[in-house]
């Protein structure tokens, strides 16, 4: 982003609000220049004008200009670290096997959301509604029919950066896809583990439960 640009949104986002006049002062530019660079900004939904200030004497109403919520993209977010901190503290508290609990809780929440089964779906129908969901949650996944089994690849995962140094995270994928498929999948290959992708071997129940999950 331009310079001038970047300064006024760091005053802006300091400041809350700010008129041309409190801005063209704040990065010493005239009031012409900070209205160019204002009208770039609004043309990229940056900022907007919270109010209009008329003046006492004669001139222009003086517009008051602050940050959209799209400029928020322009300041870092460190979700990945709190998400560690948090993980840590978790395992502390929990031990490894309430941490377990714990994903295994989300996961079922997750797999709420999903469709349930219909009367008579076919077990590839059902590896095809995992995709679907799989993929709406982030994952990239397919399937494939191999002799007496079902392979499910998922090339990336959204918590990939967090899974390095928290295992406990592929609990949600392995939980979601045993719910839906009423099987227990078996992981053969596992991005955390240098793999290209995570693999699970799955077989087909013997009778595919129709009740709502």
């Amino acid at each position: 982003m331009h310079e001038t640009r970047q300064r006024i949104i760091e005053y802006l986002k300091e400041k809350q609000q700010a008129t041309v006049e409190d801005l063209a002062a704040a990065i010493e530019l005239t009031p012409m220049a900070v209205r160019y660079h204002l009208n770039v900004l609004q043309a990229d939904n940056l900022i907007g004008v919270s109010a209009v200030r008329r003046q006492s004497g004669p001139g222009r109403p003086q517009q008051i200009y602050k940050l959209t919520e799209a400029a928020d993209d322009f300041f870092p977010e460190d979700y990945r670290s709190l998400t560690d901190y948090l993980l840590d503290e978790v395992s502390a508290r929990l031990g490894k096997q309430g941490v377990g609990q714990l994903f295994n809780s989300i996961a079922n929440r997750l797999v709420k959301e999903a469709p349930p089964p219909k009367e008579s779906q076919t077990f590839e129908e059902r590896l095809d509604e995992l995709v679907t969901f799989l993929t709406e949650k982030g994952f990239a996944v397919c399937w494939e029919a191999e002799k007496n089994s079902y392979v499910i690849h998922a090339h990336s995962c959204p918590y990939r950066r967090v899974a390095k140094d928290h295992s406990e995270v592929c609990l949600l994928d392995q939980q979601i896809i045993s719910t839906m498929l009423n099987t227990t999948p078996n992981r053969i290959a596992c991005l955390t583990s240098g793999d290209n992708h995570c693999t699970y071997r799955v077989t087909e129940p013997i009778e595919l439960i129709m009740d709502p999950l």
